[in-house]
């Protein structure tokens, strides 16, 4: 009796995030973070891939040795950016991994050299490109289509407009259903045939704008969901990443 008291709650607070997400302000924010997630997970990509490919082709005549560390660095310094705009747009704390510790410069160099998650930026950076990629299909599909949708009852009078559902060919769509009975296989099947659909009426185009807030709706859930989701991600690959930008912000202070 209990469990079922407590499972209640748990659901209404569900539906209500899901109701409320357009009236949060936090749901602006991972929009906005995911939408740079694309462009700069690009570049990222683009970075990551092509300096490692030139660095290892380079490193049999020792050229792409110091290539590759430049390019350790300047990931560490990229993450140490993501790090502060995660924690900034994201809310999410991503604390750096711990200072490099020996005697000299080599003894902390080695120690850096060694550390597991120094190298966690080369596997991270690359990622972000993909959650970009995905975030930006959902944004073109889900919220875009939903706008669009959610503004039909404005304009689908208009004279000369044409508002609806236009195929390059017929769709068909198989509806079946088949069970046994006495040793015989029973089914009925038929064909939905749908070549074109307009919006011609104030209820087909209020039905049309429903769907908009429905997808909108869900489109939203999924980009709060897939934010949440990479900023666990950073917060899993760079705990353990040295921070260069926290040292010289310590410097010149």
């Amino acid at each position: 009796m209990s469990s079922t008291h407590a499972a209640e709650p748990a659901g209404g607070s569900r539906v209500r995030s899901f109701l409320a997400a357009p009236v949060r302000s936090q749901t602006y924010l991972n929009l906005a973070y995911l939408v740079l997630a694309f462009p700069l997970g690009l570049m990222y990509f683009v970075f990551v891939t092509v300096s490692i490919s030139l660095g290892v082709g380079l490193s049999i005549i020792l050229v792409g040795i110091p290539l590759l560390a430049a390019v350790v660095a300047l990931s560490l310094i990229a993450a140490a950016l993501e790090r502060r705009l995660t924690a900034w747009m994201l809310d999410v704390d991503v604390p750096a991994g711990p200072q490099p510790t020996g005697d000299g410069w080599r003894e902390r160099l080695r120690a850096l050299a060694t550390e597991p998650g120094t190298y966690a930026p080369l596997l991270y950076l690359p990622l972000k490109f993909a959650v970009g990629t995905l975030a930006f299909v959902v944004v073109m599909n889900a919220l875009v289509t939903g706008v669009a949708l959610l503004s039909v009852p404005l304009h689908y009078d208009e004279p000369g407009l044409y508002v609806g559902l236009v195929t390059n060919r017929p769709i068909e769509l198989h509806p079946a259903l088949h069970f046994g009975w006495n040793r015989l296989l029973v089914g009925v099947e038929t064909v939905v045939t749908i070549k074109a659909w307009e919006v011609t009426t104030l209820a087909e185009a209020l039905g049309a704008a429903a769907a908009g807030v429905l997808l909108l709706l869900g489109g939203l859930a999924v980009l709060n969901w897939l934010a949440s989701l990479h900023g666990r991600l950073t917060a899993a690959l760079l705990g353990r990443a040295y921070d260069p930008v926290s040292l010289l912000g310590s410097k010149s202070e």
